[in-house]
């Protein structure tokens, strides 16, 4: 397909979703009322929005200044001039996460260019000097994301917010210098959306999730996905999403490139990514290592796993999924994942800046889910893994005195599964499944109804063990034969060895295809004898992905097209440091 071709399917999917969210009444906040413009609406609609009392923070800034930016054409005098106030007329907040901070200095930067003759911004200084200090912090996030990854990595609830101020960067800012590094990671960004698509969801590990993790598509990156790549159905109950109708009202259209790297899953492949290391305030004694990823990419399903480098007690980021396996399916119905519940008073005071003899009494407040036994998500200081290919050994080693000395593993209710020798299989008609839980676990129902659709519903095993794990294997049903073969194999004539767990620490298995996994705890991860050397992952390794470590180079190909992004980065110079929550 040409890029002429591909961007007239992108104008109509825009078009799509902009009219959906108007006709379903989805364009009154500042993020939607592009929808409305675009349909050729009242402008003056928007007076009920702007008249509104809105919080000076990152989640009005940025969209205020952004619809002001695109449609400023059209917009009353008096709604630019509300949106005005925000920038000089109130205390404004920075907020406390990477996206919260890039929003913060998006907005404020377009707005200091706006604005650039008045004498004083909303900070009792020029303007000038607000746009040296976003201009700053900007482009230093923008380094830290070309060289080592961003902290907030591809989570299905927060990648729009990144990706939403950099393309109203790239098209509206008057900095030349920011508008070329914006435009640049604006493809960054969605070639690392790209690389783990999956039938319109996001594969792999995801630093914030939070409880949605057992939903097959989630998140406003699903309006994203059906803007760039759309091989679904359109649904505007799941498609139009308040946070991606700026991009669907944008003139931005990526390179076909990247959505031929989204939607070619003919060949099984690996994703490797490398993130930086998780920020942590207090509790820990070292700083966390960098994050590694790991996705088995087929063509029915997705397993994706993480190398967290969180290895101390208080380290448990409260929206992180570090594992899953992936299909196509409704809700509830195409997901396995484990979790640790911790539930340690250190956990929210080791990330967020409160007092911490009060930071787990307010945010579990405010969130209860996050403190619940039955959770199945959030980090653990206690849990490791790894895997190849399609098959991930999970291992834990919880002390005596936890408040939840157990595993949560969720499963589909809409699957049949059998056990045998200890293992759990399931033929998945495409492909077939087994899960070997290492400790005594039952079965029992979890269900959480929620007002859109329920928030959890499906068996839950709770392994109660201090030193649970599991073994899970996924093979395509095109190379494991019968389901009665696949079923042999795993729970009979495969080798599987326990007799170093938990003594030596030690756990090996062999998939179904001969390849040998042995696992040390807080030792090496081998496979067929080899190391693995998760210190030599790049940025992004994939077919046609050339991205090595600290460099700022991406290089992306497919057939005979390529796409090189140069981020012009000295990588002698140390990153921005950030310490915000991601």
């Amino acid at each position: 397909m040409t890029d002429t071709e591909y961007h007239r399917q992108v104008d109509a999917r825009a078009q799509q979703l902009l009219r959906a969210c108007y006709d379903r009444g989805g364009h009154r906040s500042l993020w939607s009322f592009h929808a409305a413009l675009a349909c050729d609406a009242d402008p003056n609609e928007v007076m009920e929005i702007v008249e509104r009392y809105h919080e000076p923070g990152p989640f009005n800034l940025i969209p205020g200044i952004h619809l002001l930016c695109r449609w400023e054409d059209r917009l009353p005098a008096a709604a630019a001039d509300h949106i005005k106030r925000m920038f000089f007329d109130c205390l404004q907040q920075r907020g406390n996460t990477e996206n919260h901070w890039l929003m913060f200095y998006a907005g404020n930067l377009l707005a200091a260019e706006r604005w650039a003759d008045e004498p004083i911004f909303w900070n009792g200084l020029p303007p000038a000097a607000m746009h040296a200090e976003a201009s700053r912090w900007i482009l230093g996030m923008i380094a830290r994301t070309a060289t080592i990854g961003h902290y907030e990595y591809d989570s299905t609830g927060y990648h729009n917010e990144h990706f939403t101020p950099y393309l109203a960067l790239a098209e509206h800012a008057r900095d030349q210098v920011v508008k070329r590094q914006a435009a640049k990671v604006v493809d960054l960004l969605l070639a690392d959306m790209a690389l783990e698509y999956f039938h319109g969801a996001y594969a792999g590990g995801h630093g914030r999730e939070g409880n949605v993790n057992t939903w097959t598509q989630v998140g406003p990156g699903q309006g994203l996905n059906y803007l760039y790549f759309g091989d679904e159905e359109f649904e505007p109950e799941r498609h139009c999403q308040t946070y991606a109708t700026p991009a669907a009202a944008a003139a931005y259209r990526p390179p076909e490139l990247l959505a031929r790297l989204a939607l070619d899953r003919d060949t099984p492949h690996v994703v490797r990514k490398t993130k930086p290391p998780r920020a942590i305030y207090r509790h820990v004694e070292r700083a966390p290592d960098p994050v590694r990823k790991y996705t088995w990419m087929s063509r029915s399903f997705a397993l994706g796993s993480t190398q967290t480098g969180m290895v101390e007690a208080g380290a448990g980021p409260i929206d992180l999924t570090s594992w899953d396996l992936t299909w196509r399916g409704a809700r509830h119905q195409a997901k396995i994942c484990c979790n640790h519940p911790y539930r340690s008073a250190l956990r929210f005071s080791s990330f967020l800046p409160e007092l911490p003899q009060r930071v787990g009494r307010s945010v579990g407040t405010r969130k209860p889910y996050l403190q619940v036994s039955d959770r199945l998500f959030g980090g653990s200081p206690y849990e490791r893994m790894m895997q190849h290919e399609g098959t991930i050994i999970v291992l834990y080693r919880i002390p005596a005195d936890d408040e939840t000395p157990f595993v949560n593993c969720f499963l589909p209710k809409g699957s049949t599964w059998s056990e045998q020798n200890g293992w759990i299989l399931s033929d998945q008609q495409d492909f077939y499944v087994g899960l070997r839980p290492i400790g005594p676990y039952r079965w029992e129902d979890i269900y959480e109804p929620g007002k859109d659709g329920n928030w959890i519903d499906g068996w839950l095993l709770r392994i109660h063990d201090l030193n649970a794990g599991l073994v899970l294997e996924a093979v395509e049903k095109a190379a494991a034969g019968s389901f009665d073969a696949f079923c042999q194999v795993r729970s009979e004539a495969a080798h599987f060895d326990l007799s170093g767990w938990p003594d030596a620490g030690r756990v090996s298995v062999n998939s179904s295809t001969g390849s040998r996994l042995e696992m040390a705890y807080d030792g090496p991860h081998r496979v067929d004898g080899r190391d693995l050397d998760y210190a030599g992952y790049p940025l992004f390794d994939a077919p046609g992905v050339d991205a090595p470590l600290g460099t700022g180079k991406v290089t992306l190909r497919h057939g005979a097209d390529e796409l090189a992004l140069d981020f012009d980065i000295d990588p002698t110079t140390e990153p921005l440091p950030m310490r915000v929550i991601g």
